[in-house]
């Protein structure tokens, strides 16, 4: 994939202005699955977002853990009522996440996962470049402490799917807005490589790199 995608893309949806992109964070989620499911490209879309969803759910990971990942994803998910609900947390908005989905992709129940293979190096330098991850700032909405998201990207890369723990945390470099020295640079590459992503999934900390 050359650009973000999944949980880590829809993530990104939830910036400042979301609000103007649907009521609730359901509702965002249901407006752009009926934006991109119309053919069998946002299809696809729709099934790597499931993907994501699923492995979480299926996952060891707590749901303070699950909610720290996608707190980095998503910097301005409400942590405050909306609409006089409580913004949903963990495994309950994964779960509402697959609801939106289910119109368009089916049952996903018994949807089956392919274990994931990757090189042990591979995953040891996700880990590693999570433990270089050094906070400016904090979140804008909700204190999450940034060793609270490395914490949580370092197991999601051990037990679940070091990719989709990459990706998560190029959202936290951002999200924190955490310098990239130039020497770790090709390592960021090397493991983009690995993962099969395309240059642009770089984008996201790409001005944070320091010459």
């Amino acid at each position: 994939m050359d650009f973000d995608f999944g949980l880590t893309a829809l993530g990104g949806r939830f910036h400042m202005d979301w609000v103007h992109s649907g009521a609730n964070p359901r509702e965002v989620v249901r407006g752009w699955a009926d934006l991109v499911g119309v053919d069998e490209d946002g299809l696809e879309e729709l099934r790597l977002l499931r993907r994501d969803v699923l492995m979480l759910l299926a996952s060891p990971l707590s749901d303070e853990e699950v909610h720290a990942l996608w707190r980095a994803a998503a910097r301005y998910y409400p942590d405050f009522p909306v609409e006089e609900n409580e913004p949903a947390r963990g495994r309950v908005w994964l779960t509402e996440i697959n609801h939106e989905l289910h119109p368009f992709l089916g049952d996903s129940a018994h949807e089956a996962l392919a274990m994931e293979s990757v090189n042990d190096s591979v995953q040891s330098a996700v880990i590693a470049l999570a433990e270089s991850l050094t906070p400016r700032s904090e979140l804008p909405l909700e204190p999450l402490p940034a060793k609270s998201v490395v914490a949580a990207v370092e197991r999601c890369a051990r037990e679940v799917s070091p990719s989709l723990a990459f990706r998560f945390l190029l959202r936290a470099y951002s999200a924190y807005d955490s310098p990239v020295p130039a020497s770790l640079w090709p390592r960021f590459e090397e493991v983009n490589q690995a993962f099969g992503y395309g240059e642009f999934m770089l984008s996201t900390i790409e001005y944070l790199l320091e010459e």
